[in-house]
């Protein structure tokens, strides 16, 4: 836990440097998941050079500092309280067109709305990203897709901080596949920026792709439930008809659709979903995931890969 005088030293040096923050933060709120306890600071940098001077005070007071985002596919802890969460604002919240087919993407945009705003303009390709909830930085991060595209698939360009200077990288310099990126492995970077590269497209037809993406997650997922979107990773494994095999398909058969633990549930609509039945603490989605892996690995013999991350300790 950070102590009281660390608290107001760290008040004091963001107050010096003119860096955003606020007191107190209930991060439940931020979380989709809406599971999350207050965070003694939440430091909003709203452009690079607020950004740098926060993390100069981090280094300068020893302080262990977690990046939060749209807060949809994270388990945030019960007790944040040893941590500062650093939350990009302001200019990261703005995307722009930058030449025929090119838009420049702040990490702290919203997802669903700017790919559909993006799409709606004429550009297709990008159109499975306006059904991905959470922020732009987040999806870099994880290699977010889904219907057979990739947002790293469509990017020219990601900008991100890594040990104290801005660095900028194609994506054929960047480690990623299915679900990963290098970012993702290896935690040491802040997303700033990408540049995405779209091609123009037939509007009714856009319209139609919005609509039936919209149409098939809708179909597909718990109906207005707070959870973090699907929990496990598909294995990279076929059964006996040739078919990929599922992670809810697993979870289904070794019985735990509908399992409950505290305020928490497997859904009963798509058991790859963990819902927040209104009291969930992170330790009760905590414990049902682990009992899915383990009760998947014993009859099945299949090693289930987390999709949500743990922000801070839970259990």
């Amino acid at each position: 836990m950070i102590n009281d005088k660390l608290i107001q030293e760290t008040i004091s040096q963001l107050e010096k440097g003119q860096v955003p923050f606020r007191r107190d933060v209930k991060l439940s709120v931020l979380s989709s998941f809406k599971i999350g306890g207050i965070a003694p600071i939440v430091v909003e940098p709203e452009n690079d050079n607020q950004l740098f001077e926060g993390l100069e005070i981090f280094k300068k007071l020893d302080l262990e500092y977690k990046i939060l985002g749209g807060g949809s596919n994270l388990l945030i802890s019960d007790h944040p309280d040893d941590f500062i969460v650093l939350r990009l604002s302001g200019e990261y919240k703005n995307y722009e067109m930058v030449s025929e087919g090119e838009f420049e993407i702040g990490a702290a945009t919203n997802t669903t709305p700017t790919f559909r705003q993006i799409s709606q303009k004429g550009y297709t390709g990008a159109e499975f990203l306006s059904t991905i909830p959470g922020w732009t930085g987040g999806a870099v991060i994880q290699n977010a897709g889904c219907y057979g595209g990739e947002l790293l698939d469509l990017t020219k360009r990601v900008d991100f901080i890594r040990n104290g200077n801005i660095h900028s990288k194609t994506p054929s310099e960047i480690e990623y596949g299915y679900r990963f990126t290098e970012f993702l492995r290896d935690k040491d970077s802040i997303i700033l920026r990408l540049v995405v590269n779209l091609k123009p497209g037939n509007f009714d037809e856009i319209e139609a792709s919005l609509k039936d993406k919209r149409d098939r997650r809708n179909s597909s997922q718990p109906e207005n439930k707070k959870s973090a979107g699907s929990i496990f990773k598909n294995p990279n494994l076929k059964g006996e008809d040739g078919q990929q095999i599922k992670s809810w398909q697993l979870i289904d058969q070794v019985g735990l659709r509908g399992e409950i633990r505290g305020g928490a549930q497997i859904s009963p609509e798509h058991c790859n979903f963990i819902v927040n039945l209104g009291d969930a603490k992170a330790v009760d989605v905590y414990d049902l995931i682990q009992l899915v892996l383990e009760k998947v690995e014993k009859q099945t013999g299949i090693v289930l890969e987390r999709e949500v991350e743990d922000f801070g300790k839970v259990p």
